[in-house]
């Protein structure tokens, strides 16, 4: 098979603003965790398709919206998650989960505002739904719901989302590559024996058990302790009331940028890939054990986790910069084996989408 995507799409920034409007507006994006937004006021801020957006609680009630004051145009919220009220920090414009401003501070020095001023006022809102402990929003309006989107992997995503239980790290790395090379570097293990010698190849997850739904992919595989392995025994016997077992590892991409994994239904990998420019990109892994019995066996396990983690990620952030690299001094189209089927899947999709 060879590549569906010729190298200047890694290195255009026409072709990213093209992507803003393509693949992020049109498609229902990851913004979070929905255990983030549990408390009244709790946000998260972000930007999708190149537009601040925040997603906040009013009482229970989870709203996303457009993160630009009405007045002068200030971001409201300008950390990236927190809890306060819905806030301007420049002159202090107060808005309602209808995004309509409820608080203006010295109102009768303005002309006196009807309520259908202040209607004209209010926040662009966009559609936000849930997966289980998942949150997604989505810019351009459609009457694909949430769980139409996620197909037949709607059911096992909920199900993993909620079994997760302590979040035990938070890594943000800034690579210098395009974000389809990052997502593309996670589809495929054809990769792993070189540059993951000494850190993932060793769980020797193997196989082209591949299952794909609508834009998004799975890859399951056995590794190379099996649940019930002795060696295994005293750490998995930590994890008994876990909500979720598997045999293996599971990894899934949810198109276009959410890749999540599992082992065993012990820990599991939830990694963001946003756009910052045609040849940076943000990365955000989330590392999550199950619900466990606290220990200094499972204390140590836990920070053995995160040290694996940030080793392998690290391992990929130096090869994808290498790739960025060599993108921007060849023509050639590149080639995929059978090992990178959901490469030329994530491609397919991406190019009906950018057509």
């Amino acid at each position: 098979m060879f590549s569906q995507i010729s190298p200047k799409y890694y290195c255009d920034p026409n072709i990213l603003d093209l992507e803003q409007k393509s693949i992020f507006k049109e498609n229902w994006i990851f913004v979070g965790f929905k255990k983030e937004l549990a408390n009244n006021n709790d946000f998260i801020a972000k930007k999708i398709g190149n537009i601040p957006v925040v997603i906040q609680n009013f009482k229970g009630e989870i709203k996303a919206l457009l993160n630009i004051c009405s007045h002068r145009f200030s971001l409201i919220q300008t950390q990236s998650c927190g809890n306060r009220p819905l806030l301007c920090p420049y002159h202090g414009w107060a808005y309602n989960k209808k995004g309509v401003p409820c608080g203006i501070p010295k109102k009768p020095l303005f002309t006196e505002f009807t309520p259908e001023q202040l209607n004209d006022l209010k926040l662009k809102e966009y559609q936000v739904d849930f997966c289980g402990d998942l949150c997604f929003i989505k810019i351009l309006p459609s009457p694909q719901t949430l769980k139409e989107y996620l197909g037949e992997f709607y059911d096992e995503l909920e199900t993993l989302s909620t079994s997760k239980s302590v979040c035990v790290d938070t890594n943000t790395l800034d690579i210098n590559s395009n974000w389809k090379i990052i997502v593309e570097n996670t589809l495929e293990s054809y990769h792993v024996n070189l540059v993951h010698s000494n850190t993932f190849r060793k769980l020797g997850a193997s196989g082209l058990d591949f299952s794909f739904s609508e834009k998004h992919s799975k890859w399951t595989a056995p590794l190379a302790l099996n649940e019930d392995d002795p060696k295994l025994k005293n750490i998995h016997a930590k994890f008994k009331n876990r909500k979720l077992k598997i045999n293996g590892y599971e990894h899934y991409l949810i198109y276009p940028n959410l890749l999540i994994s599992t082992s065993y239904g012990i820990s599991y990998n939830f990694s963001l890939i946003e756009p910052v420019t045609e040849d940076k990109t943000k990365f955000t892994s989330y590392v999550y054990l199950a619900e466990y019995e606290e220990t200094p066996l499972t204390k140590a396990y836990a920070q053995s986790l995160v040290d694996f983690n940030r080793e392998v990620f690290d391992e990929d952030k130096e090869i994808c910069e290498f790739v960025q690299e060599g993108a921007q001094h060849t023509d050639q189209p590149g080639v995929l084996s059978l090992e990178e089927k959901r490469v030329h899947s994530f491609q397919e999709h991406y190019i009906k989408q950018m057509v």
